[in-house]
């Protein structure tokens, strides 16, 4: 799980179900889990090593501080580490992988058991969206090369089996999705990133805990949904990611649908709402006025 002090705050507005094929759906309301901490940058530390201390991806740090590269971090320097955020929905027991802001959710008994970074589908092979149930899982496996991959890369189908040179880590969750399954890497780096042919990766010490936490036919689903708004009271907090997939008319556009939708949008500060849409920090902040 996203480390860091755990906090869960339930919302007053907005709700949603996420459904599944064993109609376990239960109404969703949006939640805030986590809290952002300050590190303090020591010597030789890199943004990757960083993100691995914490279970977060060092692209989400980076975009949470504005660093533009993450090669040019100090000693002293002061980051925000992003452990807090919006859980765009809740099931009752299952996966639910929001694309667009890397990360996966995991539920068990209508409660939330643990946050994860991703890697996703690049661009160009992009992670479906749609539901799904686990179909198997599979410890140390090897990797058969699909023809697709094969064809469209131009190169010879190859067999990989066990060990460090697998790209599928040590632990396979398959998905009734074809050729689309969660499994570990040996490229931690890539997590945060759109890199893998469809799939979802996790760091190694992350699918090993998925891999305990869920069952062949638990379900599950590939969300999209790059704006998340949390209310509660007279507190209001959006969080933002970017459109990776250019799935939609536009950050702006889908936020002040979203605000519309939830009748907030009297109560929000436009100026506060303009610097995050600009900024995509990918962290909840605060619009209210």
């Amino acid at each position: 799980m996203l480390a860091g002090v755990l906090y869960t705050v339930y919302a007053e507005t907005g709700t949603d179900t996420l459904s599944s094929s064993n109609n376990n759906s239960i109404p969703q309301q949006l939640f805030i889990t986590g809290e952002n901490i300050i590190h303090t940058v020591k010597p030789d530390e890199s943004l990757f090593n960083i993100a691995r201390i914490y279970g977060v991806s060092y692209p989400a740090i980076a975009r949470a501080n504005g660093i533009d590269n993450p090669n040019l971090i100090f000693p002293e320097q002061k980051l925000v580490i992003p452990l807090n955020v919006i859980v765009p929905k809740t099931t009752e027991r299952g996966i639910l992988i929001n694309v667009p802001e890397f990360r996966m959710y995991v539920f068990n008994n209508r409660m939330l058991a643990g946050v994860y970074p991703i890697c996703i589908g690049l661009v160009t092979w992009q992670t479906p969206l749609g539901e799904f149930m686990i179909v198997d899982k599979v410890r140390d496996p090897a990797w058969y090369m699909p023809l697709e991959i094969a064809e469209r890369e131009k190169v010879k189908r190859e067999i990989i089996p066990a060990g460090p040179d697998n790209p599928l880590g040590d632990r396979w969750i398959g998905t009734s999705v074809r050729h689309t399954g969660i499994h570990g890497t040996n490229q931690p780096m890539s997590i945060g990133k759109a890199l893998s042919h469809g799939c979802v990766r996790l760091y190694p010490e992350d699918i090993h805990k998925v891999f305990e936490e869920v069952a062949v036919g638990d379900t599950g689903a590939f969300i999209y949904e790059p704006v998340k708004i949390y209310a509660a009271e007279k507190e209001i907090l959006i969080e933002v990611h970017p459109d990776i997939y250019s799935l939609i008319s536009g950050v702006e556009a889908l936020a002040r649908e979203k605000l519309k939708e939830l009748n907030l949008l009297d109560k929000i500060n436009p100026e506060k709402l303009e610097e995050e849409l600009k900024r995509i920090s990918g962290i909840p902040v605060s619009i209210g006025r």
